[in-house]
């Protein structure tokens, strides 16, 4: 009986991502009443990327309890307990499911990015929810304006990439 409620209070924080949907930043310079909430629930100032920022923000409201990190760096994500690479998804060995933090990185540096699971993910395909992204195919896809919902794809060649997911409880 209690499992039920686990479920629901687990995807709390992909309640609070979806109502902030179209926000967008003031000026284009990573500024802006919400975007500024984010960064600073981090210790972070305006005007520094938001990505990360604003998944923290969702998690520390919800309460989950996995993964404890909060941090204004996508990298940081990657210590989470239970890390699913995005290879294992890809061959079926894995599952996402909506929720989950969806990592990128870019080539083998220290850059990334950061969203949530918004739909199970099919193998190579998923829907997200993003901040500090762009609301299209085009532009920034991790330095864009606002939060969107987007369709993404594990393409374990490319520069920036999907590496890996963090489970949610």
């Amino acid at each position: 009986m209690l499992l039920p409620l686990l479920i629901l209070d687990a995807q709390k924080h992909l309640d609070i991502a979806k109502s902030y949907v179209g926000v967008k930043e003031a000026t284009g310079n990573n500024d802006g009443k919400e975007v500024e909430m984010f960064l600073q629930s981090v210790g972070r100032k305006k005007g520094d990327s938001w990505c990360a920022a604003f998944v923290s923000f969702c998690l520390t409201q919800s309460n989950v309890k996995e993964p404890k990190i909060r941090s204004g760096l996508a990298r940081d994500f990657k210590r989470s307990k239970n890390l699913i690479m995005a290879n294992d998804v890809l061959r079926g060995i894995k599952k996402v499911e909506p929720g989950y933090i969806v990592g990128w990185e870019k080539g083998n540096t220290i850059f990334g990015h950061l969203g949530f699971a918004l739909t199970k993910w099919n193998k190579e395909f998923g829907t997200t929810i993003e901040g500090n992204t762009s609301s299209g195919i085009s532009g920034n896809q991790s330095d864009g304006d606002g939060v969107y919902i987007r369709s993404r794809k594990i393409e374990p060649a490319n520069y920036f990439r999907i590496v890996w997911f963090v489970p949610v409880i």
